[in-house]
């Protein structure tokens, strides 16, 4: 750990569902982005300890940690304890028309000396700003129509010491001054979070841990246009000192979808036709036939990759990216995911499918029936050209049978359906996997045609209908994928030894996948294994029950963070062995 930065799960996620803020252990806020998930930071100490900047609110003497989100919420109480007293800070993103991080600092016994330092570098550490006093507020000017509204202090470093009983107020503003009644703010908020909450459907296995992932995910959408982005961060490593860092605060067809099927699982159904209407808009813009593996916040189809060469990285993890080049990828297996979801959300909410639905399901069956024989580059964006992926020729089956399944479920579409055609490769397809896709040298489903590199995906098969979960093909997969795949126990998404993927370096194991494997033993009857398994998981979750894209195998966090594909695959999970727990069929997993 280089000394200067702070291991990921020190950190505590804030949102407003439209920007969102990295809370640290010792009380810096080291990351935000504003006005939106994909801005450039104005507190970016998470990517370079120098240059990022940071708000900080810590005790001068030595001190020890408790922290908790307020119940049902995403917001954010520490609570530091020192030789001389205790002091209590509690953080969390305004929810209202103005945007504004809030800090209220309290204090619960005796008397400790804090320091408060608020330090921004707009455009990710770029830049630095020059504050002006003005009616009691100190103002920064950043650009036009940009500036930064600081209150409850006299300077932009100080010393205060609070004592038992006194409050200290500090709001951060974006162009307007942040709430001028601060506690009012607090219930707001806290209302706002507990009132979406309270509607939430939990199982009764791991209850809590499903709610902050609910909670998680919410708090990962956009509100303004639906969209939901696929982690909060850029450019957390994969690996410490690796150049896999990327920027991933966009909206990926795949990782929405699979958001969208865990939100409907817990009785969020607003949200999933937020999401679809927002779809829609983009869509049409562009035009299904153009339909893209990622998006912009806003619908945006251009999001170029480049360095930000004059951070040194988390942990001198370099690049910085901001961006992404797989925009622009090829990959097959979207039509699948983003079918299943459609086929799911009418199933849950029993409305009629509308006329614009189906053009859009008839337009993503047809491609999946144009290009299911063409290379990809696949689930995991790989740079080294396209492949014939196994999973990916596996979802457009699933587009297909969605496809079908949508169709006779709405007869008045059906005579507007190529039903046969659509019915005959979906039957090729399945052919096709079974006979190129299975290696009996292996025991396994491969990743890609006539390779032997085994994939993690693969543990999907039974998942999404394809094959079993009985067939003695799913059984010795999902055995070769737990023996030649895992490291102390948790899951690689594949070997990079003998998988060339266009990247330099090693990661860490992909945490979707280890609970994959939960899933997929559950499925073949290993129930214990799956639940040993699945608690080793969450014991990696830091004290908020947050988790990242990846774990080390020694179960330290890596990569972007909150990941909701993570929480996601919790939802699933405890779902799944509660269905166990009671003799239940296991339910679609998205």
């Amino acid at each position: 750990m280089a000394s200067d930065y702070l291991p990921i799960s020190d950190y505590g996620f804030l949102s407003d569902c439209r920007s969102a803020a990295l809370s640290a252990k010792n009380g810096s806020i080291d990351w935000l982005c504003w006005p939106r998930f994909d801005s450039p930071s104005i507190f970016g100490r998470l990517l370079d300890s120098h240059k990022g900047g940071c708000f900080k609110v810590e005790p001068l003497d030595d001190y020890s940690v408790e922290r908790h989100y307020l119940p049902s919420t995403n917001v954010l109480q520490t609570t530091f304890t020192t030789s001389k007293g205790v002091v209590r800070l509690t953080d969390w993103l305004h929810k209202g028309s103005r945007q504004a991080l809030c800090r209220l600092i309290m204090g619960i016994e005796g008397e400790v000396e804090m320091t408060l330092h608020c330090d921004p570098r707009p455009n990710y550490g770029s830049e630095h700003v020059t504050w002006q006093p003005r009616l009691g507020y100190l103002v920064a000017e950043v650009e036009d129509d940009f500036r930064l509204i600081l209150d409850g202090m006299s300077g932009t470093k100080e010393t205060r010491l609070v004592s038992e009983g006194e409050i200290i107020e500090l709001t951060l503003g974006l162009n307007r001054p942040g709430p001028s009644d601060i506690l009012s703010s607090l219930r707001r908020t806290v209302h706002f979070w507990e009132h979406w909450s309270e509607e939430l459907l939990l199982p009764d296995y791991n209850q809590e841990i499903v709610k902050r992932s609910a909670l998680v995910l919410k708090g990962l959408q956009y509100e303004p246009s639906g969209s939901i982005v696929a982690a909060a961060t850029t450019s957390l490593p994969e690996e410490i000192g690796g150049v896999r860092n990327y920027d991933y605060r966009f909206s990926w067809i795949r990782d929405a979808s699979l958001t969208l099927h865990a939100l409907i699982s817990v009785g969020k159904d607003d949200e999933a036709q937020s999401w679809f209407d927002w779809l829609k808009s983009v869509m049409l813009h562009t035009g299904s036939s153009d339909l893209q593996i990622m998006y912009g916040i806003d619908g945006e189809t251009e999001l170029p990759e480049r360095t930000l060469d004059h951070l040194e990285g988390y942990q001198h993890s370099t690049p910085v990216r901001i961006g992404n080049a797989a925009a622009k990828q090829k990959q097959l297996d979207i039509y699948g995911k983003l079918l299943n979801t459609i086929w799911l959300h009418q199933q849950t909410n029993q409305r009629p499918l509308s006329s614009h639905s189906w053009l859009l399901v008839k337009a993503l069956a047809n491609r999946a029936c144009n290009e299911w024989r063409e290379p990809d580059e696949g689930i995991w964006e790989v740079r080294d050209g396209k492949h014939h992926f196994v999973y990916s020729k596996a979802m457009c089956w699933v587009a297909l049978d969605r496809a079908i399944q949508i169709a006779e479920d709405n007869q008045y579409f059906l005579e507007d359906a190529p039903i046969a055609e659509w019915r005959k490769e979906r039957d090729e397809i399945h052919r096709d996997v079974l006979e190129k896709g299975y290696s009996d040298e292996k025991q396994s489903f491969t990743q890609s045609y006539g390779s032997l590199s085994l994939g993690a995906e693969c543990l999907r098969l039974a998942q999404m209908g394809f094959i079993s979960a009985d067939d003695p093909r799913y059984i010795s997969t999902v055995r070769a994928i737990q023996k030649e795949l895992t490291r102390n126990g948790l899951v690689d998404r594949y070997n990079h030894e003998t998988t060339a993927d266009g990247f330099t370096g090693s990661e860490g194991t992909f945490t979707i996948c280890s609970l994959w494997l939960v899933l997929s033993l559950a499925e073949i009857g290993a129930v214990d294994e799956a639940e040993t398994l699945f608690r080793k998981v969450l014991a990696c979750a830091n004290d908020l029950g947050l988790l990242s894209e990846e774990l080390s195998p020694e179960g330290e966090q890596l990569g972007n963070f909150p990941q909701a594909f993570s929480h996601i695959a919790i939802i699933a999970c405890a779902f799944a062995l509660e269905s166990v727990k009671k003799n239940e069929p296991l339910a679609d997993f998205g």
